[in-house]
């Protein structure tokens, strides 16, 4: 029993590990401080730390999966406004990509009537999300954080 206590003490008086860079983590909390005094919205706050750990831990896809989820869940199960907005910037980019590459000539006729339904996809996902985000606005669903 006294043998577990002293090790519990060597454990926690153990000096700080010299082996870890500890300018990265001082930059991101001070990123993040930063970012909430320029009050910006959380989800950007969120997205910049997933995308440093995404970095740190070697898996750069992490930020994409979990801001995929966000959207997914705070967008469209929750109805905040942000994330949705966010991908309705996103897919009327990619119809503006999409509608000018139908223009270009060296496609078949069989590419044209894929990327002609492509753009009627992204047409109809545009007006979807629009309507969500209409509906969103007016029920008042938005971020917000409760205090303890």
């Amino acid at each position: 029993m006294a043998e577990e206590i002293s090790n519990e003490k060597k454990e926690k008086n153990a000096p700080v590990s010299i082996h870890r860079a500890h300018g990265q983590e001082q930059q991101i909390k001070m990123d993040v401080l930063d970012m909430v005094n320029r009050a910006e919205d959380p989800f950007a706050i969120i997205y910049h730390l997933v995308k440093w750990l995404g970095e740190f831990s070697g898996e750069p896809s992490y930020a994409k999966y979990v801001e995929d989820q966000i959207r997914a869940v705070y967008g469209l199960a929750l109805q905040h406004v942000k994330p949705m907005q966010d991908e309705l910037a996103e897919v009327e980019a990619r119809l503006k990509r999409i509608e000018a590459a139908y223009e270009k000539p060296e496609f078949t006729e069989e590419e044209r009537i894929r990327i002609g339904f492509a753009i009627q996809h992204h047409k109809e996902n545009i007006e979807r999300l629009k309507v969500l985000i209409k509906q969103a606005k007016a029920n008042h669903s938005k971020m917000t954080i409760e205090k303890d």
